[in-house]
């Protein structure tokens, strides 16, 4: 059972029923507010624990705050009680102060903007829920005898199922406002902690003061008292030593100037014209990857051959590859007075059906879209699947569609590409589980391309 069917047992709908009356929000707003905060807390703690501090702040909670899991048990009791009710939310609130510090506010923004209810309403909630999680991750502790790493590992081994959970309109929030974009793409991993034992470094034991100033006896002494017998001369040696280098470094430097001089009344006039104004603009343009045609270099042809590969018509690297996917693409991020977040389809990539094989005809799309990256090296893209044709094995189409952007990610990664600069988000078959219009909409197959920065 993963941590989000656990969740639905535990938040059944007379809980969410209690939880809404108490912060005085429609039911059905609550519940989608509780279920924001569920996969934001939970895809924070991923996060928090990519780090060796983070790993042992969370174990750390639990074990002191006796998280066991025994809440879960009678939730419904104690929130009718309000006192109750309260301590649990002040308690979540210090809680994720430590583990998402600074974060509190604008997690509360969010789920205020998505489920439709007021900000206070929003930070209560956060208390309450992130109680509850630190209760169903110490009951996992407990029953399957965890330590830091383990628990670490065991809320990584729920990535897929995160993202398989969260709803489509959800994620992009919570990737902008957590930053999770490593977390969603696979990019990230739990850290270790160092593998000393724990007991063993507590149970050393520690030399007696006897032990103490007998082992120092043993090995000269460090001191930081001046020593007045060789203070003065050590001053002298300074000194000396100071003046000799002082006088090398002058002998050194008549000696660079002499040469110098020398070397630039003998050097010909002619050695120093080849460095002219065309010959700067030439290199210029060489290191460029999206030159316009006026600035194209203008260099002295020395065969018919060389004047012909100097054509000042394009910018060599899109030349190359000035495919379908260029021609859109590359007008639109080259011009700045248009604003970002358009929108382009990458037919030519495509996947054999129900696999994460890539067709052969892929392969040159994925080398020009890497190409254009390079081009332009602020460009940041979000990579969009959809998928429908999943066949069966365990794999959803959310999953399918995931796993082959990431996949394309991947391989712009190994090209050269930082994986920064690349969002990929999996949407199914496009068709929102949330939909309740009954209107019947194609299922997609397909990858899109979002500019995000440009």
């Amino acid at each position: 059972m993963n941590l989000f069917t656990t969740f639905n047992d535990v938040l059944s709908p007379d809980v969410l029923s209690r939880i809404a009356a108490y912060v005085d929000e429609p039911t059905e707003k609550a519940r989608k507010a509780v279920d924001g905060l569920v996969y934001t807390i939970i895809g924070g703690l991923m996060k928090r624990t990519t780090t060796e501090i983070g790993v042992n702040q969370l174990f750390n909670h639990i074990q002191k705050g006796r998280y066991d899991g025994k809440l879960t048990d009678n939730l419904i009791t104690v929130l009718r009680d309000p006192s109750q009710t309260n301590t649990l939310i002040a308690q979540g609130n210090d809680v994720i102060s430590h583990l998402l510090p600074a974060m509190k506010s604008s997690i509360g923004s969010m789920i205020s903007g998505y489920a439709g209810i007021r900000n206070s309403s929003a930070i209560s909630l956060l208390g309450l829920t992130t109680t509850v999680v630190l209760h169903v991750l110490g009951k996992r502790v407990i029953d399957q005898k965890l330590d830091a790493d383990g628990l670490a590992a065991s809320l990584f081994s729920e990535r897929e199922a995160f993202v398989n959970a969260v709803p489509d309109e959800f994620m992009p929030r919570l990737i902008e406002k957590v930053g999770l974009q490593h977390i969603v793409g696979g990019m990230a991993m739990p850290a270790r902690r160092n593998t000393v034992d724990p007991p063993t470094r507590q149970s050393a034991p520690q030399p007696s003061p006897a032990a103490r100033t007998v082992s120092t006896a043993t090995r000269p002494a460090i001191s930081y008292e001046p020593d007045d017998s060789s203070d003065e001369n050590s001053s002298l040696v300074k000194w000396g030593m100071g003046a000799l280098l002082v006088l090398a470094l002058g002998a050194v430097a008549f000696y660079v100037y002499q040469n110098t001089q020398n070397h630039s009344n003998d050097q010909s006039l002619t050695d120093v014209l080849p460095i002219t104004s065309d010959t700067v603009k030439s290199d210029t343009v060489s290191r460029s990857l999206a030159v316009p045609s006026e600035v194209a270099p203008k260099p002295v042809p020395k065969s018919p051959t060389a004047l012909t590969t100097a054509s000042p018509a394009t910018p060599t690297a899109v030349t190359a590859t000035a495919t379908a996917l260029t021609q859109q693409l590359a007008p639109y991020v080259g011009n700045v007075g248009l604003p970002k977040g358009r929108i382009f389809p990458l037919t030519g990539i495509t996947f054999q059906p129900g696999s994460l094989s890539m067709t052969p005809a892929s392969v040159p799309v994925i080398n020009e879209l890497a190409t254009l990256m390079k081009t332009y090296p602020r460009l940041q893209v979000q990579l969009i699947g959809y998928a429908n044709d999943a066949q069966g094995r365990g794999l959803t189409n959310k999953s399918l569609s995931f796993k082959r952007v990431n996949q394309i990610k991947q391989q712009l990664t190994a090209a050269g590409i930082d994986f920064i600069r690349i969002d990929a988000i999996g949407r199914g078959t496009g068709v929102s589980r949330l939909d309740t219009s009954r209107v019947a909409r194609p299922a997609l197959r397909k990858i899109d391309l979002k500019v995000v920065v440009k």
